[in-house]
């Protein structure tokens, strides 16, 4: 009896270890078919544990699962984690699943990559990457990762954002913060139906969010970016510690007095390197072009390197430093400027600026929103921006990544927030003059010459430091003709406080017009014809948002020649639209039609109902653009 009662034990264990090694986790029937819609990958659950122990001390717990459900969502299972000297993560864990649900395999230790985070421009950043690629490619499959994250400062305390990108549904997500009641920290909820959930366990205040079956949206024409209407809660703490430097993110002013206090000590300027500069001034000189001297000087002289070690993310190296290297980041150039400026009677600061996509809108909470750092100068009726870290820029100009947004200057009693300057409608503008000199039996020559400005300008800017193939192919390519050649070409650009840049061309076409018995059909807008809108929709998500505004003015001669004259042209054009404006005419002036043409786009955010107003009015443009002239034959 007492060995069949052991067999009756093994036996029953053997079958709850089949039973659970069967039992199936995360199957791919569980998930609700509208968060397949419109989705290549679903987020099943994503769970985050943060608990905060002091302003130097807290810890994430995070568990998240993902299913793939077709190749163009496969590097959405992929596991990338930073960590540096203030975070470190541990207990990773990684377990891919089939589509019913069954264990495939655990990726074991061995398989987790731990790569230094260097980027290319960068001489040295102390900053890693632990990855996982799972390795896995039988459609549908799920990947579950789950790994613990120790911080050594309160200053990464952050909040969660519903959607990592597009084509992505969540099925569950859960975020809490776990804090000691006496921890202050603030939050803003964005774009959520339930408000967080408080309770206070053994002292410790508990604030909890969650989110259920969200569905996937796609990336549409024009779409605003998704912090602007997708559920999302943003967090800072009042008070923190990192490396022994004591910050608030109660107000501007105190998170300035942080950076202030990162930045004592280094503007240490050689008293040599500030009497080389002063001798470069001269009698006369304004104020600008003084400020001008000294940004070229370090342009010059310096060149740019990122630098990422330790508190050295944050903090600059000193100005002594950056004059014997003659290389920085951002932080050390910037603060090198701002250095040799001030010793030289100028109110120059240090400035904290997000350079990309600008979506730093929410200026009433604080937060470490930024990524750069730019140099400001203040005169008594004028503001001059120095981008740094940039060779080429003239003195007071900024591009589209840093343009038309809110920075944060470093002044004596803390942070202030000033806005950069934002470019009108004329002033980001592309105005190109033709000639076309019309031939039917030979070859047509068209002279051509546009001009750059505002953001434009910068985008140019990149063919003068090409080599001379790749900067004539960029040209080539930029040129929307069938069958041309390209005879000769020229790239001026003229860095003045409001810069631009002239390209001219020499172009030869072996045919021009087309061709129906005595008559010969002529395009109007030879170079700068828009030949598509985009597609219309029925169910659009999002709203509409045209970034920055934009303006071209388009003015072609077209040279008629001997044995032709003017049959037709098309009727003046004038299109006023909430989104813009179109005008176009032709007229005979002799033996030539002149054509002006004026395009404007305004910025704005339209509700998702406008959209198909929008295509409308692309699509207007689109049909004006391809207006022909008629010449019969004599």
């Amino acid at each position: 009896m007492q060995l069949r009662y052991k067999i009756y034990i093994v036996l029953f264990f053997c079958a709850i270890n089949i039973w659970a090694k069967k039992e199936p986790k995360y199957p791919v029937s569980e998930i609700p078919k509208e968060l397949t819609a419109d989705a290549d990958a679903v987020v099943r659950e994503k769970s985050t544990t943060v608990e905060v122990f002091a302003p130097s001390k807290m810890i994430y717990d995070e568990k998240y699962v993902i299913t793939v459900l077709k190749e163009s969502g496969k590097d959405k299972a992929l596991f990338q984690e930073g960590y540096s000297k203030f975070m470190s993560i541990s207990g990773i864990s990684a377990t891919v699943y089939d589509a019913e649900g069954n264990k495939v395999k655990s990726i074991p230790q061995d398989e987790i990559k731990d790569y230094a985070s260097v980027s290319g421009f960068s001489l040295y950043e102390d900053d890693r990457v632990k990855v996982i690629d799972p390795k896995y490619a039988v459609y549908p499959y799920t990947v579950e990762y789950t790994f613990q994250r120790k911080c050594n400062s309160a200053y990464y305390l952050q909040g969660w954002f519903a959607l990592q990108d597009f084509n992505t549904s969540v099925q569950q997500l859960n975020y809490k913060i776990i804090a000691p009641e006496d921890f202050s920290y603030h939050y803003k909820e964005n774009n959520l139906t339930e408000k967080a959930k408080e309770e206070v366990i053994d002292g410790k205040l508990h604030r909890s969010w969650t989110i259920s079956n969200y569905k996937a949206i796609q990336n549409e024409v024009l779409s605003s970016f998704l912090e602007e209407y997708v559920p999302s809660v943003i967090v800072a703490p009042n008070t923190f510690v990192m490396d022994g430097f004591e910050g608030k993110f109660d107000s501007w002013e105190n998170f300035g007095l942080y950076i202030k206090q990162l930045n004592k000590g280094k503007d240490d300027v050689p008293e040599e390197t500030v009497n080389k500069v002063r001798s470069l001034f001269t009698e006369g000189m304004s104020d600008y072009e003084k400020i001008a001297t000294v940004y070229k000087y370090s342009q010059d002289k310096n060149r740019y390197v990122s630098i990422q070690e330790g508190i050295g993310g944050y903090q600059p190296f000193s100005a002594e430093t950056v004059d014997r290297l003659s290389y920085g980041d951002c932080k050390a150039l910037s603060n090198y400027v701002v250095s040799l400026l001030n010793r030289l009677g100028y109110e120059a600061y240090y400035t904290l600026i997000y350079a990309g996509d600008q979506r730093f809108t929410n200026k009433d909470f604080v937060s470490n929103y930024f990524n750069h750092i730019v140099s400001c100068v203040h005169l008594p009726n004028d503001t001059v921006w120095l981008e740094c870290t940039n060779s080429y820029y003239p003195c007071g100009y900024l591009g589209s990544s840093t343009d038309d947004r809110y920075a944060l200057m470093i002044k004596e009693n803390g942070g202030e927030l000033i806005k950069t300057p934002t470019y009108s409608v004329k002033d980001d503008n592309v105005f190109t003059k033709t000639t076309v000199d019309i031939s039917f039996n030979d070859v047509t020559k068209v002279q051509s010459k546009s001009v750059y400005k505002g953001v434009h300008f910068a985008e140019m800017l990149g063919l003068t430091v090409l080599d001379e193939t790749d900067r004539r192919k960029r040209v080539i390519k930029s040129i929307d003709l069938p069958h041309f050649e390209l005879e000769s070409y020229k790239i001026t650009p003229f860095k003045e406080r409001e810069p631009w840049l002239e390209k001219e061309v020499a172009i030869a076409l072996p045919s021009f017009g087309s061709k129906m018995g005595d008559r010969v059909f002529i395009p109007l807008n030879t170079m700068n014809k828009m030949t598509s809108a985009p597609p219309y929709s029925r169910n659009r998500v999002s709203p509409v948002m045209i970034s920055r505004p934009y303006s071209e003015n388009d003015s072609v001669k077209y040279l008629i020649p001997e044995g032709y004259k003017m049959e037709a042209l098309p009727d003046p054009v004038n299109i006023l639209s909430e989104f813009g404006e179109y005008h176009g005419t032709a007229t005979v002036d002799g033996q030539s039609i002149i054509y002006e043409r004026e395009f404007i786009l305004k910025k704005g955010h339209y509700t998702k109902e406008k959209y198909n107003d929008f295509v409308e009015f692309i699509e207007s443009v689109v049909k004006n653009d391809d207006a022909k002239a008629v010449l019969i034959k004599i």
